[in-house]
């Protein structure tokens, strides 16, 4: 078949977002938890000035225990920072004030991409690869992680795609270092990628051990290389110990990045 050229699909920020254990929710709260989400977010866009941001939304749809939407591309700097702090503000404001029946907590993902956005408000709009990819990130372990290692106090653990952290983060149009992610690796059905984390407020094992967990299970994601036999040796990783094969910053650090004890102490 003869393959001809089409318009490419004009390039969105993308954000989604995930409730944590919106499933270990009470059946009866759970459709007040789904109709807050678009509410908090709302709030979060207006507490750092971006209202203008979230009224020109390109589109957003609800996915039950989550919501996902597309912005001009333009918008992508603002959504790692200030909106990401700000999201972890509010969520601790609502807790604080009861507005939602549990303290809530969310997963974020943040992507760049061509997506199809006709203005017509079509269900269909926001579809692509990048659509998709925004999903596995926001599904991928060691986002999930960032959650189950933290205290209550944090309650926003985000992952930002490779593409937008070249073009957010390390182009210098985002408020934010590079030192403030963490590379991770990403399998996720057939998205195989690094992306980077952000915790706004880290807590618990995120401030003892990093971003990364100690692998302590060999089922725990990542392009990992586990060492020792039934106990540690002298000369070598220590067990719970692996190392990513990957571009960008982790501890401060670039390239091919160990992740456990420091070896050189005893």
């Amino acid at each position: 078949m003869t393959r001809t050229a089409t318009e490419l699909p004009p390039y969105r920020a993308l954000l989604a977002v995930d409730i944590r254990d919106f499933s270990g929710s009470l059946g009866r709260d759970q459709a007040r938890i789904t109709d807050a989400v678009p509410t908090i977010l709302r709030s979060a866009f207006q507490r750092c000035g971006l209202a203008e941001t979230w009224q020109e939304m390109r589109f957003g749809f609800g996915t039950g225990d989550g919501y996902a939407l597309g912005l001009s591309s333009s918008a992508l700097p603002f959504l790692l920072n200030p909106f990401l702090p700000a999201l972890q503000e509010e969520l601790v404001y609502r807790a604080e004030v009861n507005a939602d029946p549990v303290p809530l907590r969310m997963r974020v993902s943040i992507h760049v991409g061509p997506v199809t956005d006709s203005g017509r408000g079509l269900l269909s709009e926001g579809s692509g690869t990048a659509r998709i990819e925004t999903h596995r990130l926001l599904d991928a372990s060691p986002v999930r992680e960032l959650l189950n290692r933290s205290g209550p106090m944090t309650r926003v653990a985000a992952i930002v795609s490779a593409r937008a952290y070249q073009d957010a983060v390390l182009s210098g149009y985002a408020a934010d270092a590079p030192e403030n992610y963490v590379a991770a690796p990403v399998e996720v059905k057939k998205l195989v990628d690094t992306g980077y984390l952000r915790v706004p407020s880290p807590s618990g094992g995120l401030l003892s051990d990093g971003f990364l967990p100690r692998i302590s299970d060999p089922a725990v994601v990542g392009d990992e290389d586990h060492r020792g036999g039934e106990k540690d040796r002298p000369g070598e990783q220590a067990r719970n110990a692996y190392t990513f094969h990957g571009p960008g910053f982790v501890h401060g650090g670039t390239g091919n990045q160990y992740n456990g004890p420091d070896p050189t102490k005893p």
